[in-house]
């Protein structure tokens, strides 16, 4: 029990450190991609790279590759679903909403308690991660408030999926163009990472 349960705090810390890198990430990417899009066809128009023709040759390319995205985000949401519905079935988490609405349900704290206000964000944050099945958000809410987990080795699997999840989704930000570029150092470095842009889109071989 003393093991799982190091284990387990283990596994928080490394999914905290995880979602505040993929946070961290996203909020760099909101201007990164604008930044991208903007250097990409000012570096096409100083080049004598016609973005139109390229598109017109390459449309059924570039519809494909858009396909298969949608694809993968599409099996990365079935298997969230399916992985949700075996928690349902087979791990005994039930008992952490009662659990979690004692202590911190709005109901229950005081109208001049001092607290009231973030015991009732972090009541939410804890409900909305359990019915979306995020299961590190969840945990850091049981984890700050002393919830009592009964069977630490179901809370290390939801830990284990979720990491899983957010370090494919990491590794997918930082395989964008968008965080390339964000990353280069020199000029030489970002007209690289354009023209490795083009290639891979329309198969480019200027």
């Amino acid at each position: 029990m003393k093991r799982d349960k190091f284990k387990f705090l283990k596994l928080l810390s490394e999914y905290r450190s995880l979602s505040y890198e993929l946070k961290y990430v996203k909020e760099v990417l909101e201007e990164g991609h604008i930044e991208f899009e903007i250097y990409y066809r000012q570096w096409c128009a100083s080049n004598g790279v016609d973005l139109e023709k390229l598109n017109e040759r390459n449309q059924r390319r570039v519809d494909t590759m858009f396909i298969e995205e949608k694809s993968h985000i599409i099996k990365q949401e079935m298997a969230l679903e399916e992985f949700k519905g075996e928690t349902s079935e087979r791990r005994d988490l039930s008992y952490l909403h009662k659990a979690l609405a004692k202590k911190l349900h709005p109901d229950k704290i005081d109208a001049n308690d001092p607290r009231k206000k973030e015991y009732e964000e972090a009541f939410k944050k804890a409900m909305e991660a359990k019915e979306t099945g995020q299961w590190g958000e969840l945990f850091d809410v049981v984890d700050k408030y002393s919830i009592h987990l009964r069977k630490y080795r179901d809370a290390i699997e939801c830990l284990e999926f979720d990491i899983e999840r957010i370090m494919k989704e990491l590794s997918k930000e930082k395989s964008t163009y968008s965080w390339m570029l964000c990353q280069a150092e020199t000029e030489e470095q970002k007209e690289e990472i354009v023209k490795r842009f083009l290639r891979h889109l329309f198969g480019w071989n200027g």
